[in-house]
């Protein structure tokens, strides 16, 4: 599950490591792996994956975000959020597309009634 997200060829991957704090704004176009600590904004035009271990307590906008780990804040994806088992999300999620999966926790509210591509950004 993890691995299904989108990776085009020429995308590099950013990984947050497991012993490392990021505090602040992060912006790119390369997949984003979180497996330590953000918090901040986080705008990225490709996916974005919250890993196993991994917090994320921040304002998201991405293409498609999975969450394995712990988020804390609002998410908007111009795809699809996926929160995956034994995951755990606390804030609101803003795309066309939710897959909640079983086992999963989940605390807040879903707004679905936007076309994909429309509103990725925060504002």
């Amino acid at each position: 599950m993890l691995d299904s997200m989108p990776r085009r060829r020429e995308m590099a991957e950013t990984v947050i490591g497991p012993r490392t704090k990021v505090q602040g704004a992060l912006e790119g176009a390369d997949r984003l792996v979180v497996r330590g600590l953000v918090k901040g904004t986080v705008s990225v035009d490709g996916p974005v994956l919250v890993a196993p271990g991994g917090t994320l307590e921040a304002e998201v906008a991405a293409v498609e975000v999975a969450i394995a780990g712990a988020v804390v804040g609002r998410v908007t994806a111009r795809g699809r959020v996926e929160i995956l088992p034994a995951a755990r999300m606390v804030g609101d999620v803003r795309t066309p597309r939710i897959l909640i999966s079983d086992g999963a926790v989940f605390r807040g509210k879903v707004d679905m009634d936007f076309a994909d591509g429309e509103g990725a950004t925060h504002g």
